[in-house]
């Protein structure tokens, strides 16, 4: 629609419609839905004055043909034919799940994620949505905090990278209003969600200004910078103000310093949380501080169509209900709903959902992001060994982790079992359970029978260990499937303790009894405490939630036929006292060194290492690697950089080489270690090859408490690393 047209309808509006146009409902409340809710369900208390109709969007409703009724009886009844805006949380796939984005971040092929964003936002335009809540960038450190899974893990250089390659994936260019084929980024959550006190969820943040800038809102101002259309608030409380009510980091911050001015809405019921919260009074006041703020959508409360018409009998409240209402009707004009209010739903063409191409797609994201954190030489899997596959992942569909629940089915899910028997014969390999996946199926109330049809029934724990033991004792090596299940990640899923159950390191103790060689392979949504078991492996795989195509890719993985190149994108701790834990540590003045290991008065524990069982940037091959500086050149923008890179192994090999930054002195303390760039490269066997990688001078620079950005001319160390070697240079600037 034209602007002028645009502005026209937005003249016509009466204030309820206006107000209307600010809420966002649960797409539960007016279809009969089966999509997991995310968040408490309560007696909204929507005013009877509210014109269904006339509401600006409707979420979490993923049925092709309960969207387009929805929007059918919208056109129908509403009198300015304004049409709803259909939002879902697809998080990393629609129907085609990729593995979860801390494990996409790994693969440091930037250009492979944003392929798989291009595909899950086809998919879900195909099903008639226009937003999707993704990708959630949040600095995640603390693997307590059960949300870790669905973000880029705990390194700044890495988080923005993923926001750009995401956005502009789901986007495409929408320079002039969202293409075909595409859907608008809705980024979360603004801001610094995931640094919880203690890691438990929706609880408090508090940090300096310089963390907050030089770190934390980095991953959003690099969404932001590629122009994503949608911002959702946060639930916590950041220095003592909530995020959703916050003017100085709505308005200031996000609209100003940044220069956003796309939609901002709220998360899930985080106006009327400004209550429980003690920074409002009532529903009244939490109406008001959230229209302050900029938020512009409601999400699943009442407060704003109680409260809103009232307040903006006020001129000034009444600007910014305008304001809101604007930025809404322009995201649904560069959307085209205007011109195509079907979009996406003009037939049913499932046919493009889940196709060859995607099902590809997902097993290359597997290969490239699963984790080699260790290997004894067991792997890769001999073609003339007998394996004894142990653990309830060998054959389990339940790989898709907590948010896949939104939009995907595990039926979908290929296990592990059918991509081994792809790659070797039946003769070659046995199964056993080894222990139950779940303890009960009470607590999944109406999906009981199906997640139990799907997972199977839960049989005697000394018989599984038995199976276990035996089959181990029959094969020449053991490949052990183990980890978290689903519901112990994701939203809502704080833990404290981070050891496997004792059902799982029982297993795990039996079969090392066997003098077999054990390879494990690793499930999980969070770094996990795997210093008591992890002596006991051979080779350790870490496929976090794989997605759909798990079973494929891991199995290439295990017998070679891909080869391993992921690195770790958040530390696994030692121990639970040890977070948080991170690669970019900031230096102390009396620092634990090799020479002075006793001495009392140095920053160290006494009962652990200072040292993580796996850091950040980890990962290896089969493969070997070397690498060193050429050159540098300091240009006025930019500092130009030249390696050369050699595969030393006689098989084709990708690896992901690590430029870090430590930089002293500086007006503020650097970090130790800082990844400033990254290459992913692919070599055939002995191909040797230079690079150049590019720095710009305004990546290096970096903010003081009051906000303010500096940088100091001087010497700046850079670190080449490469599989697991490391070569310094001094760039002078």
């Amino acid at each position: 629609m034209d602007i002028r047209e645009l502005r026209k309808l937005f003249m016509q509006l009466s204030p309820e419609e206006k107000v209307a146009q600010t809420v966002q409902l649960n797409g539960s409340l007016v279809v009969e839905n089966d999509v997991m809710n995310t968040g408490p369900m309560q007696d909204l208390g929507l005013p009877e004055e509210l014109n269904f109709y006339e509401i600006g969007a409707i979420y979490n409703v993923n049925d092709f043909a309960k969207l387009k009724r929805l929007q059918e009886e919208t056109m129908k009844n509403s009198k300015h034919k304004i049409p709803l805006l259909f939002m879902s949380d697809v998080i990393y796939g629609f129907r085609t799940i990729f593995p979860i984005p801390l494990a996409q971040a790994g693969s440091y092929d930037f250009d492979l994620i944003q392929q798989a964003a291009e595909m899950t936002a086809k998919e879900s335009y195909l099903n008639g949505l226009h937003v999707i809540f993704s990708p959630m960038l949040d600095l995640s450190r603390d693997p307590r905090w059960g949300r870790v899974m669905e973000s880029p893990g705990e390194d700044v250089y890495t988080a923005k990278q993923f926001a750009k390659s995401v956005v502009t994936g789901y986007q495409g260019d929408s320079s002039n209003g969202v293409p075909e084929n595409h859907v608008a980024a809705c980024i979360k959550h603004f801001a610094a969600y995931g640094a919880p006190e203690g890691g438990r969820e929706y609880n408090t943040v508090d940090m300096s200004n310089q963390r907050l800038f030089n770190e934390y809102l980095q991953p959003y101002q690099a969404a932001i910078e590629a122009q994503t259309m949608l911002v959702m608030t946060a639930f916590n409380v950041l220095n003592g103000e909530p995020s959703t009510g916050s003017k100085w980091l709505n308005r200031e911050i996000l609209r100003e310093r940044f220069d956003f001015d796309g939609v901002l809405v709220s998360d899930h019921a985080a106006i009327k949380e400004l209550v429980p919260h003690g920074y409002a009074a009532d529903d009244r006041e939490a109406a008001k501080k959230g229209l302050e703020a900029g938020v512009d959508f409601d999400m699943m409360t009442s407060v704003y169509a109680t409260h809103l018409p009232e307040l903006i009998k006020e001129p000034a409240f009444a600007e910014l209900l305008d304001e809101a209402v604007w930025r809404i009707l322009e995201l649904k004009n560069k959307l085209g709903l205007f011109e195509d209010p079907y979009r996406g739903l003009q037939s049913e063409q499932t046919g493009e959902i889940l196709t060859e191409e995607a099902k590809t797609l997902a097993v290359k994201l597997v290969e490239k992001s699963s984790v080699l954190l260790k290997n004894n030489g067991s792997l890769p899997l001999q073609k003339d060994q007998k394996i004894a596959v142990v653990g309830p992942y060998g054959e389990s569909r339940l790989t898709l982790g907590f948010w896949a629940s939104v939009s995907g089915k595990p039926q979908d899910a290929v296990p592990l079992k059918e991509g081994l028997l792809k790659n070797l014969s039946t003769e070659q390999v046995q199964f056993a359970r080894g222990y139950n996946l779940f303890d009960s199926y009470d607590g999944f109330g109406p999906l009981k029978a199906g997640i139990e049809m799907l997972n199977g029934p839960i049989e005697p724990a000394d018989q599984l260990l038995t199976e276990a033991v035996t089959a181990a004792e029959a094969a020449d090596v053991i490949v052990l499937t183990f980890g978290e299940q689903f519901l112990e990640s994701g939203e809502g899923a704080s833990r404290t303790n981070l050891h496997l159950p004792e059902k799982q390191v029982r297993l795990i103790k039996a079969l090392k009894e066997t003098g077999k060689p054990i390879v494990g392979v690793l499930y999980t949504g969070r770094p996990l405490v795997l210093t008591n078991v992890e002596p006991l492996f051979d080779s350790l795989l870490l496929v976090w939630y794989p997605g759909i195509m798990g079973g494929i890719g891991i199995a290439n993985l295990l017998t070679g036929k891909a080869n391993p190149s992921a690195r770790l994108t958040m530390t696994f701790p030692r121990s639970e006292g040890q977070i948080p834990i991170y690669g970019a540590q900031l230096p102390t003045g009396r620092p634990f060194k090799a020479d002075n290991p006793t001495d009392r008065f140095i920053s160290k524990y006494r009962d652990e290492s200072n040292d993580p069982l796996f850091a950040f940037g980890e990962g290896l091959s089969y493969s070997s690697f070397q690498g060193k500086w050429l050159d540098s050149e300091v240009n006025e923008q930019t500092i130009n950089l030249q390696c050369h890179i050699k595969n030393d192994s006689d098989r084709t090999a990708d690896t992901v080489v690590h430029v870090y930054l430590n930089q002293r002195p500086a007006t503020i303390v650097r970090p130790i270690k800082q990844l400033v760039a990254s290459e992913f490269v692919s070599l055939g066997p002995l191909e040797e090859r230079s690079l150049n990688i590019e720095l710009s001078l305004a990546d290096l620079a970096f903010y003081d408490n009051q906000g303010q950005k500096h940088f100091t001319k001087g010497n700046y160390q850079l670190v080449l690393a490469i599989d697991g070697k490391e070569e310094s240079l001094t760039v002078t600037v």
